[in-house]
C-alpha cells in the first residue's frame, strides 16, 4: 500500500443526518480507515455548487498528501459536472485518477450518443466497476476495468433463516421513475386478491412519484395492506426484514444495487426484474428469482412460487446468503489493497 493517503471524492453526509443512504464513497472510506489506510474525504455539502467548491478546495489544499484519487462517476447531469471538473484538475496536478462507475444510466446514455462519459473514462489511470455488468459494457467500448464490489459490514446484518414464507413483501428504494414503484403496487393488486393476509411495505424517500403512489394505493383500496414508512435507517431495515418474508425489486435502471446484497445477507428471498446489472447478481432459480421489466403478473407468480414452495425458498435464501459473502469488507478490502498496490507501481499518464 502507498505511504501517502488516498483522496476519496464523493458525498460524505454529516453523521447527524440519518435520512440518507450511505454513499459508495462513504463505504469505501470506512473500509480503508478500518484497515488503517490513510484517507482524505472531500465534502459534506448537499448542493451541487457548494459540493463542487468544497471538492476543488480539498483537491488543492491536500495535494501534497495524496498521489491517488478515487472519483465516482454517476449519470446525472449535475453530478457529472463536478466529477468531470475533479478529474481534469487532478490530471493537471499529475495525480493518478481512479474512476468508479456507479451510474446505472450511463450505458443507455452512451448508446444514445453521450460521448462525454467515454471521454472522461479515457482520462483516468484506472477504472473500477462494482459489477461485471458495467465492466462488460465498457469493454465493448474499448475501456478496460477492474471489478471491485461495493463492500458491506456483513456483521451488522443479522441473518435469519426463515422457514415460512408469507405474502408479506418489502420494497425499498426512492420513489422515482427509475425504481418503478408503480409496478410494485400492480403486483400488490394481484396478490391482495389471492391472499387475505397480504401485506407490503414500500419504504424510501420521495424522488418525485410518492404522491402518485399514494393516489394509486387509495384508488385500489390498498390503504390497509400497503404501508409507506418513509426512509429506513439501518436498524429499521433490519426490523422490516424480520417482519417481511420476500423482497422485491422493480428497477428500470440499475448497476449493482447494494440493497439486493443487503437483503440476501438478512435472509429474504428476492424477486427482481431482469434489467441492468441485476442478472449479473441474481441467477434465476439459484439465489433469487427474475422476471421481465413491467410484468407485474409474472412477478406475482414468482412470489406465489416462493410462498407455495418453502423448501425452494430456503434453498434460494441459503445460496443468496453464501453469495453475499463476496461483498464482505474483508474480501472487498483485499481487492482494493491489490488494486492500489498495482496502480502505485504503474506510470502516470
Amino acid at each position: 500500500m502507498p505511504l501517502k493517503k488516498i483522496l476519496i471524492i464523493g458525498s460524505f453526509y454529516h453523521p447527524a443526518n440519518k435520512n440518507h443512504s450511505v454513499t459508495a464513497a462513504e463505504q469505501l472510506a470506512a473500509i480503508l480507515k478500518k484497515h488503517h489506510v490513510g484517507v482524505i474525504t472531500t465534502t459534506r455539502q448537499y448542493k451541487k455548487i457548494q459540493k463542487l467548491i468544497a471538492t476543488v478546495y480539498a483537491i488543492l489544499v491536500y495535494s501534497r498528501h495524496y498521489d491517488i484519487a478515487v472519483v465516482p462517476l454517476y449519470g446525472t447531469p449535475l453530478s457529472f459536472i463536478w466529477q468531470s471538473v475533479s478529474v481534469q484538475l487532478l490530471k493537471l496536478l499529475k495525480k493518478k485518477v481512479v474512476l468508479v462507475v456507479h451510474g446505472g444510466s450511463i450505458p443507455e446514455q452512451v448508446e444514445h450518443g453521450q460521448t462525454k462519459f467515454i471521454k472522461t473514462l479515457h482520462r483516468a489511470n484506472a477504472v473500477v466497476c462494482p459489477s461485471p455488468y458495467m465492466q462488460t459494457f465498457l469493454s465493448g467500448k474499448g475501456i478496460q476495468s477492474t471489478v471491485i464490489e461495493n463492500g458491506l459490514d456483513l456483521s451488522s446484518y443479522p441473518h435469519q433463516q426463515k422457514t415460512i414464507f408469507r405474502p408479506h413483501l418489502l420494497w425499498m428504494r426512492s420513489f422515482s421513475d427509475t425504481y418503478n414503484p408503480e409496478m410494485a403496487v400492480r403486483v400488490a393488486i394481484v396478490l391482495a386478491q389471492k391472499y387475505p393476509d397480504f401485506k407490503m411495505v414500500m419504504a424510501g424517500t420521495d424522488g418525485g412519484t410518492l404522491q402518485r403512489i399514494v393516489n394509486m394505493v387509495q384508488l385500489h383500496q390498498l390503504d390497509q395492506v400497503i404501508s409507506l414508512p418513509g426512509y429506513l435507517d439501518h436498524a429499521q431495515k433490519i426490523k422490516y426484514a424480520e417482519a417481511c418474508d420476500i423482497y422485491i425489486s422493480t428497477n428500470r435502471i440499475d448497476n449493482a444495487p447494494v440493497s439486493l446484497i443487503e437483503f440476501m445477507a438478512l435472509g429474504l428471498p428476492i424477486v427482481a426484474v431482469n434489467t441492468g446489472g441485476i442478472p449479473y447478481l441474481i441467477k434465476d432459480g439459484y439465489n433469487g428469482l427474475l422476471t421481465e421489466p413491467e410484468d407485474a403478473e409474472a412477478m406475482a407468480k414468482k412470489i406465489e412460487m416462493l410462498i407455495g414452495h418453502p423448501e425452494l425458498s430456503k434453498t434460494i435464501c441459503g445460496n443468496a446468503y453464501a453469495y453475499s459473502a463476496h461483498y464482505g469488507e474483508e474480501a472487498v478490502f483485499r481487492k482494493w489493497q491489490n488494486f492500489f498496490g498495482d496502480l502505485n507501481k504503474s506510470p502516470s499518464h
